[in-house]
């Protein structure tokens, strides 16, 4: 290739090799694993389309499943039409078997938190494009949160979302008001957006700066 490299730079498929992490990204992070790990409940993180709340996610996912004492799942997009829909998802998540009603379900996940806890192991849900959760599903959040056992959480939840999500947020301050640690990812500046096109080129294959500033 004429520009030195062996592979696009800037190709739009996700490849986590190319996530380039600024300070921002790195912040977010940190606050987020504090708070999953100290137990402490609610990790919201918002940011528009493009500011790397998908990567973000797969990252945190990765990073909790990989570890022995964690129990993790994901859900990319919550299309769900009502709450029990939604925790009845949250659930085969974890390998648990569906039931025929909301409270036989809300049974059957606390009984997997308690022995989750009896061995020891952290439960993190990690929900993507968290904006997209309607009404009842934000207050069964709220009711997960309170499986707790002395002042530990026995469920974390990290929400990821686009700018709707602070509004529809606003709206239920009994669950924003339990939020351990809010994030948002803002658009890059000028030297993260230079630093993160000279890593691209860099592990694409090229060896020196394409760009001048």
């Amino acid at each position: 290739s004429t520009l030195g490299v062996q592979e696009p730079p800037f190709s739009l498929s996700p490849d986590p090799r190319y996530f380039y992490l600024s300070s921002q990204h790195r912040t977010t992070l940190s606050k987020t694993n504090y708070t999953v790990i100290q137990q402490q409940g609610l990790a919201v993180i918002f940011g528009d389309i493009g500011t790397g709340k998908t990567t973000i996610a797969r990252r945190l996912f990765q990073q909790y499943d990989d570890l022995p004492d964690c129990s993790v799942a994901y859900i990319p997009t919550p299309h769900y039409r009502s709450a029990f829909q939604f925790l009845k998802a949250v659930c085969a998540e974890f390998g648990l078997p569906p039931k025929a009603s909301r409270p036989a379900q809300m049974g059957t996940f606390q009984i997997f938190l308690v022995d989750a806890l009896e061995r020891n192991q952290n439960v993190v849900l990690i929900v993507d494009e968290a904006q997209l959760l309607v009404g009842t599903q934000f207050e069964l959040i709220r009711q997960l949160l309170n499986f707790e056992l002395n002042d530990r959480k026995l469920l974390q939840i990290v929400i990821l979302g686009q700018n709707q999500l602070r509004y529809k947020l606003d709206q239920k301050p009994e669950l924003e008001s339990r939020a351990a640690a809010l994030s948002t990812l803002d658009p890059l500046d000028f030297p993260d957006t230079r630093s993160m096109v000279e890593f691209r080129l860099m592990v694409a294959g090229r060896r020196e700066p394409l760009f001048t500033d």
